[in-house]
């Protein structure tokens, strides 16, 4: 253990005189070594799981272009509403022009 100690001790009076970058990298890489085998670190798998991939559904180039369609559809505007709209203003309108001409009845 302390011949762990000593040679991590070495490597890090030794990385300031490194000048090339392969050295350091060296240097660094050796260090982390030593300090794993010195607290007993060990690299596990982060999961036991078998990784399981699931492959994607195969479509034609039909069916993808009948998806695209349906999307590009759900994204224009709702021209039903638009016209309800117009509609609604319309006779508005109309009961506005035939209140303006009972007014205006009344007054002559």
């Amino acid at each position: 253990m302390q011949a762990q100690y000593d040679e991590v001790e070495v490597l890090a009076k030794t990385f300031q005189e490194a000048t090339e970058i392969d050295q350091k990298v060296d240097n660094i890489r050796r260090r982390i070594v030593l300090m794993k085998e010195r607290i007993g670190y060990k690299d596990a798998p982060i999961s036991q799981k078998p990784m399981q991939v699931k492959q994607a559904q195969q479509r034609s180039i039909q069916q993808h272009s009948d998806e695209m369609a349906k999307l590009r559809a759900k994204m224009q505007p709702k021209a039903t509403k638009q016209v309800a709209n117009e509609t609604e203003m319309d006779e508005m309108d109309r009961l506005l022009a035939e209140a303006i001409e009972k007014a205006m009845a009344k007054t002559k």
